[in-house]
């Protein structure tokens, strides 16, 4: 039987280790800001969808209410968000950002653009791609692993 270092092939270990590495960098560059990348994300996806409630935005993030609701509260003690009640379903919360929040954002966009633009040409825009690809597979893959 061959010796396998399962330490090593583990995929959800090696895809915690590179994310950690990268969202390592994105901290660090976006560090003048104020942001997290968690942050920033949270703040373009708000931006993208006008507003949101919390649950639609876990839902596009693929994040748990109370790590959404966490770190929206910590963007609004900033004053980059505000919260209000859905008139049409008041147990609803809605996220809009605020004109604080929209100075931030685009504080943050051209150091994020920047750093993307860096990696994707470093692999090469083929190589991104396909890459891409292989995350949403590997996504749909798990995703049918709950279903069974």
């Amino acid at each position: 039987m061959k010796n396998i270092d399962y330490t090593q092939i583990c995929v959800c270990a090696n895809l915690r280790k590179k994310t950690r590495v990268v969202t390592q960098l994105y901290d660090k560059l976006l560090q003048p800001t104020g942001l997290k990348i968690t942050q920033y994300s949270m703040l373009a996806n708000i931006a993208h969808q006008q507003s949101v409630s919390i649950s639609r935005l876990g839902a596009i993030l693929l994040l748990d209410q109370t790590t959404i609701t966490r770190n929206i509260n910590l963007l609004k003690q900033n004053g980059y968000v505000d919260l209000m009640r859905d008139p049409q379903d008041a147990r609803t919360k809605i996220i809009t950002l605020t004109d604080k929040g929209v100075e931030k954002l685009n504080e943050a966009a051209p150091i994020w653009q920047d750093i993307q633009e860096r990696i994707i040409n470093d692999i090469g825009i083929e190589k991104y791609e396909e890459f891409y690809e292989t995350l949403k597979t590997i996504q749909k893959i798990i995703k049918s692993y709950d279903e069974e």
